[in-house]
């Protein structure tokens, strides 16, 4: 058909506009025909990209949210320690006596104190199971946190013997870990020293 048309313009000067208009079409069928839709390697190509972005992306994600409970759970681990370190140690500055004899530490510690408080009256704190056992005049509470761990709590106790001409001193040794996932578990060691303000000899 395009070469009827160059023939019939040699012969028809007015027919160039025909000429024209076939090219014009012509192109545009070209064009239609090569922007038709994707090939099946493109299409391959494209939900591969998809799927790794969104694998970073996800991953990104879970990592980002481990780290935020994890820090929550060291937040919650210390705030406890902190509690409980300050309660005893606010209870031994005052006590007199400390009922425990001294301890050969840091080899044999022990479990348990108990001293007498003079406000409170007897005062015992221990380790029962995983949680930090508080009794006083023979009425136990639980003063650690039940989702904290307690996996230690141990006391050395030095200059607690009579005509030593040493000030009773308590170090208090903490051991406690967040009850979560062992992958976002958080635990902690907290130690303390405390003298009792009554002089003894």
């Amino acid at each position: 058909m395009y070469k009827r048309l160059i023939s019939t313009i040699k012969r028809n000067p007015k027919s160039k506009d025909q000429v024209r208009g076939a090219r014009f079409c012509s192109f545009s069928l070209r064009s239609k025909t090569k922007s038709a839709g994707f090939t099946l390697v493109e299409l391959v190509v494209a939900v591969f990209i998809f799927t790794v972005l969104t694998m970073v992306a996800g991953g990104s994600f879970v990592s980002a949210l481990n780290l935020q409970r994890r820090a929550l759970d060291i937040k919650k681990v210390e705030e406890n320690g902190r509690f409980v370190l300050e309660l005893m140690t606010r209870e031994l500055r005052v006590a007199n006596p400390v009922n425990t004899s001294n301890t050969n530490c840091p080899t044999s510690p022990t479990n348990t104190i108990s001293f007498q408080h003079p406000v409170n009256g007897a005062i015992q704190y221990s380790l029962n199971g995983t949680q930090i056992q508080r009794r006083v005049n023979g009425v136990d509470t639980i003063i650690s946190n039940p989702d904290v761990e307690a996996t230690r709590l141990v006391f050395c106790i030095s200059g607690n013997t009579a005509n030593d001409n040493r000030q009773p001193r308590v170090t208090i040794v903490l051991s406690l870990k967040s009850g979560g996932s062992a992958v976002q578990a958080a635990s902690i060691d907290l130690q303390t020293t405390v003298s009792q303000r009554v002089l003894s000899d």
